[in-house]
C-alpha cells in the first residue's frame, strides 16, 4: 500500500489547522432548519492570533451547554483562551450550565487543561480519523487507486468491468435511496440512525448549495449503495453511507468509497476525510474495527486530536451533571 505524502506539503497540520465543516456557515444553517439556537463569534486575541467558532445551543433534560463541534478554530493559544472567554460569557447569557469543546489545533491535553478545560466522560465527535490527499497537483487518478489495498482496488475495478455507474446528486428529493439503505442497514446490524427528518432537512439545507451530496452507485437504474458527503471546497468528508441487500460480489461500498475519493480529486479538493476511525492499537472487539480496518484498506494518514473537552460555568449544575452521568455509566 502507497501512502502519499509529498515533502512540501504537511498533510495533517493542514486538516487540523483548517475549519472543519461542523464550524461552516452551512452548517450552522443547517442546525437553525433543525430548530437549534447557534452562536457565530469571531476575535483577535493580544499576540495577533485569530479565533472563530460556531456553536448550537444544546438543551438536554439534566443539562444545557454550548457545543462546538470540532471547534473553536484558533491560531494559538491566547487565541483559544480568548475564544474560550467568549464561550464562557455566551454561556451566561443563554443561561446554560457549561460549555463543551473539541479544539482541534496543535495544544496538547496539558495546555488545553491549563486553560480550564476538563475531559469530557466521552467524545461526542471522533478524535480519530484518516485523511487522503487528493490534490490533482499531487496524486494521478491511478495513485488513488495504488495507494488502496488489491482487494479493493479490484473490487471497484470489476464493478465497472460488470456494468455499475456512479452518480453524484445534489438533487434533496434523491435523498429517499439513502433512506431507504440507511432503513436496511439499521435491520441488519442494529444501529439507530437519525430520524428521517434530520437527513431530509440536511438535503433541504446543503444539497442546493452543494455544502453536501449524495453518491450512489447504480447498476440497471437500481441504485446498490450511497452515501452522503459534505464539503467546503477545500475537504470533502464520508459522513453517512447505506446499501442494499446482496450484491456482495460487487461490494457496492467498496467501489462508492473509492469513487468519492475520484470525485474529491476531481473536483478541486484538497483532502478526503474519512470521518471517524477507532484509536490505533483498538482491537478487534472495538465497535468499530470493521468500518477502521474498510477505512484503512484505501490508504491514507491516521490524525488525532484531544477529543472532547468542558468548561464549566454553573459549577454546581456542572457537578450534577458529572456525577449523574458516571451513575448512569455504572
Amino acid at each position: 500500500m502507497t501512502i502519499i505524502e509529498p515533502p512540501d506539503f504537511d498533510l495533517v497540520r493542514f486538516y487540523v489547522e483548517h475549519r472543519h465543516f461542523l464550524q461552516s456557515r452551512a452548517w450552522g444553517e443547517f442546525q437553525r432548519a433543525c430548530g437549534n439556537e447557534t452562536i457565530r463569534k469571531s476575535g483577535t486575541s493580544q499576540d495577533g492570533g485569530t479565533w472563530e467558532y460556531l456553536a448550537i445551543v444544546e438543551r438536554g433534560r439534566f443539562s444545557s451547554r454550548l457545543y462546538c463541534p470540532y471547534g473553536p478554530l484558533y491560531s494559538s493559544k491566547a487565541a483559544l483562551e480568548e475564544a474560550l472567554a467568549s464561550l464562557k460569557a455566551e454561556a451566561r447569557s443563554f443561561l446554560v450550565d457549561f460549555v463543551r469543546v473539541e479544539p482541534r489545533g496543535t495544544l496538547c491535553k496539558e495546555d488545553l487543561m491549563a486553560l480550564g478545560l476538563r475531559p469530557a466522560a466521552r467524545c461526542v465527535q471522533p478524535p480519530d480519523t484518516v485523511i487522503n490527499d487528493v490534490r490533482s497537483s499531487a496524486v494521478s487518478e491511478e495513485d488513488i487507486l495504488l495507494r488502496a489495498s488489491t482487494t479493493r482496488r479490484q473490487l471497484y475495478r470489476y464493478s465497472l468491468r460488470d456494468g455499475v455507474t456512479y452518480k453524484t446528486s445534489y438533487d434533496p428529493a434523491d435523498i429517499k435511496h439513502f433512506l431507504d439503505m440507511i432503513h436496511l442497514v439499521a435491520d441488519r446490524t442494529g444501529i439507530k440512525p437519525h430520524e428521517d427528518s434530520y437527513f431530509e432537512t440536511m438535503a433541504e439545507v446543503l444539497f442546493p448549495q452543494k455544502a453536501a451530496g449524495l453518491l450512489l452507485s447504480v447498476l440497471d437504474d437500481e441504485p446498490l449503495a450511497s452515501l452522503i458527503f459534505y464539503t467546503d471546497g477545500t475537504t470533502m468528508g464520508y459522513a453517512h453511507a447505506g446499501s442494499v441487500d446482496g450484491y456482495r460480489k460487487l461490494s457496492p461500498p467498496s467501489g462508492l468509497f473509492m469513487q468519492l475519493q475520484l470525485v474529491a480529486r476531481q473536483s478541486g479538493h484538497t483532502l478526503l476525510d474519512t470521518y471517524g476511525v477507532a484509536p490505533e492499537g483498538a482491537g478487534k472487539e472495538h465497535d468499530w474495527a470493521g468500518f477502521t480496518q474498510f477505512k484503512e484498506s484505501f490508504g491514507g494518514v491516521r490524525v488525532h486530536y484531544p477529543g472532547t473537552w468542558e468548561l464549566p460555568v454553573s459549577k454546581l449544575r456542572y457537578t450534577v451533571y458529572s456525577l449523574a452521568g458516571k451513575l448512569l455509566e455504572k
